[in-house]
């Protein structure tokens, strides 16, 4: 298997890769579609087996160029030497790490995804703890829906009292993933046969990321670790 190694404009795309993708941010993704070695051969039948993409946020092509010229031992130059270094990036439009996250894991613009930022207004859904007596609200999609925002693991996961409710599905909460318009590539991967996910992001907002289905989110396909 060979690395995709994404070189940053600031959060950049993958628009030759994931046509159109979007930027990264500041984690590192881990997909793991079946239980081969990290690096060699990807199999007999020449299927890739498992991905390792690496999202490091600001850091432009010239960074990494610098960095792996004076580290030339170190794991990114090796990754950078034997994986697909790929430099025609650009970033999402309006750039910022939600938006750009979801625009490689999905291929999608925000017009698309219908992410465009951390902080949003939707016309439709009610405010949390409103009963849906009330339309119209504000979507945080930071620290301010955890369970504990002041906690490094973010208290465990998302607070539903803290999120908007739907009043056309009984005044349900809706979650981050429940937003995305589009699925992604956990949910391509974990539909396969075999296909298992790993993630650690740096807020349980990120949850957004399982996709609207959101299947086989649970477990160990799915793991949301503030770094």
């Amino acid at each position: 298997m060979k690395p995709i190694l994404l070189n940053k404009s600031s959060k950049t795309t993958l628009s030759n890769i994931l046509s159109p993708a979007a930027g990264a941010v500041s984690l590192a993704l881990l997909l793991s579609l079946g239980g081969s070695p990290a690096y060699g051969d990807d199999s007999s039948n020449g299927k890739i087996r498992r991905v390792l993409l690496i999202s490091l946020d600001g850091m432009h092509s010239l960074d990494m160029a610098n960095y792996i010229k004076g580290h030339p031992q170190s794991a990114l130059a090796q990754l950078a030497a034997t994986g697909v270094n790929y430099t025609a990036a650009s970033t999402t439009k309006p750039s910022d790490s939600l938006p750009s996250m979801v625009g490689i894991v999905t291929g999608g613009t925000p017009a698309v995804t219908g992410i465009y930022y951390d902080d949003a207004y939707h016309r439709a859904f009610s405010p949390p703890g409103s009963n849906c007596t009330i339309v119209g609200t504000a979507i945080d999609l930071k620290e301010g829906i955890d369970i504990n925002p002041a906690a490094p693991d973010g208290g465990g996961g998302i607070d539903p009292a803290k999120l908007p409710l739907d009043p056309k599905k009984g005044c349900s909460p809706v979650y981050p993933h429940n937003l995305l318009r589009v699925n992604t590539i956990f949910e391509v991967i974990r539909g396969s046969k075999g296909g298992y996910t790993a993630y650690s992001e740096k807020r349980p907002s990120y949850d957004i990321l399982n996709g609207p289905l959101r299947e086989g989110s649970h477990g160990s396909l799915y793991a949301r670790d503030r770094v």
